[in-house]
């Protein structure tokens, strides 16, 4: 009995040691720091760090995704890398906003708890909460005769924005009081603040974050209107003279969309077989300013043109599961709306024949199922190609048979 227990203890000893030595299973990376508060304009770096997890690797493969309407990336920074060789130079768009890292080790790999891949600076372009992310596509690959993918933890950062402190004179607006938001009014108005020992304001108004008005007066008034501005991100930029002096200048953003989404159509999803005669309604479109916010639909009932009825707009998502239950001619009205408030309108025209079927310009539903025209015209061609096929068959057969034999 000592003996088994001596030799369950000497047991319990050699697993423990082995399970010690043992290397963890997967590897990370690491975005540092995790979070941080920046202000508009400023400048900033993130690092991104490797743990092999006990293992030796050869590859590493960072794929990261940042909002490019708040972050612009100004350039990765590789000096003091751990990658011995890039495979492929560091790659940044400010489109997309994406940056791929691409690097190999020497020998045998390498084996590290805490290992700087690159770091990276950034530029926060607008205010607002912002996170930097590893896409999927990221890799670390161990070194050896079995290369495989062991990354199997990553993390997020998140940022904080906001706008920078005014050097010059507090501007406001009545008519684009936030400086995050899409406004359809194209003429805004600014409002600053004037003391008595003010004499007057030079100020620029144009699409640079940082513009610098001259040194003249351009007016003694504490506002200034604009008009028919075109479409996109403006930049107020304004400073005071004061006791024959100029102050700092402070800047205003305004973002001006008053352009609707592109037009679009909706259509019928082909097959779209649904219980009790539903229709799916596919649609969607796209706005190049301030994006697609939602979308609307309502049915309009256009049986009497006299007194046309008219349902409420509901939001909606693609596709749209409706039905109509009476017999007419009803128009579905799709309206897509941006974040600015503008809104372009799509639709399409059913003749409810009964309630198990109606024609749409796209064609015929029966039943719930949806046929449209170019596949019916296609199988009245192939139908027809077959009814020639065997009449010119079997006018051949005839006209064999009514031949004298020889």
């Amino acid at each position: 009995m000592k003996k088994i227990i001596i030799f369950l203890i000497i047991l319990i000893f050699s697993y423990g040691f082995v399970f010690a030595a043992e290397p963890e299973e997967g590897a990370s990376l690491i975005i540092y720091p995790q979070s941080g508060a920046f202000v508009e304009g400023s400048t900033f770096e993130v690092s991104v760090y490797l743990n092999t997890g006990g293992n030796y690797v050869d590859v590493v493969e960072v794929d990261l995704k940042f909002d490019p309407e708040i972050l612009q990336v100004i350039s990765p920074v590789k000096e003091f890398s751990i990658v011995a060789d890039w495979t492929s130079p560091p790659v940044f768009s400010n489109t997309e906003g994406t940056v791929s890292l691409r690097g190999r080790f020497k020998n045998k790999g390498i084996n590290i708890s805490e290992g700087l891949v690159s770091d990276i600076v950034f530029r926060a372009k607008s205010t607002g909460e912002t996170t930097i992310k590893f896409l999927d596509s990221s890799k670390v690959i161990s070194a050896g005769e079995k290369e495989k993918n062991i990354l199997n933890s990553v993390n997020i950062a998140t940022f904080s924005i906001y706008p920078s402190p005014q050097k010059g004179p507090q501007i406001f607006s009545n008519t684009h009081p936030d400086q995050n938001k899409w406004y359809k009014n194209n003429s805004p108005t600014f409002i600053f603040k004037k003391t008595s020992k003010t004499e007057g304001f030079s100020f620029s108004f144009d699409n640079t974050p940082f513009g610098e008005p001259d040194i003249i007066v351009d007016t003694t008034s504490d506002s200034q209107f604009f008009e028919g501005i075109e479409s996109g991100t403006w930049y107020f930029h304004l400073k005071a003279k004061e006791a024959g002096a100029w102050g700092g200048t402070s800047h205003f953003k305004v973002n001006i969309d008053n352009v609707p989404p592109a037009s679009f159509k909706p259509h019928p999803e082909i097959f779209g077989a649904t219980a009790d005669n539903y229709l799916l309604l596919h649609f969607n479109t796209f706005d190049l300013l301030s994006g697609i916010d939602h979308f609307e639909a309502r049915i309009e009932d256009r049986s009497n043109p006299k007194n046309i009825l008219y349902s409420g707009f509901v939001q909606i998502e693609s596709p749209y599961r409706f039905k109509i239950e009476k017999r007419g001619i009803f128009k579905v009205a799709v309206r897509a709306y941006d974040k600015a408030g503008n809104y372009q309108e799509g639709g399409v025209i059913i003749r409810m024949l009964n309630r198990y079927f109606a024609i749409l310009s796209y064609g015929p539903l029966l039943k719930g199922l949806f046929f449209p025209w170019w596949l019916i015209i296609l199988f009245l061609i192939i139908i027809l190609l077959i009814s020639v096929g065997v009449v010119i068959s079997v006018i051949k057969t005839k006209n064999a048979k009514q031949q004298p034999k020889i």
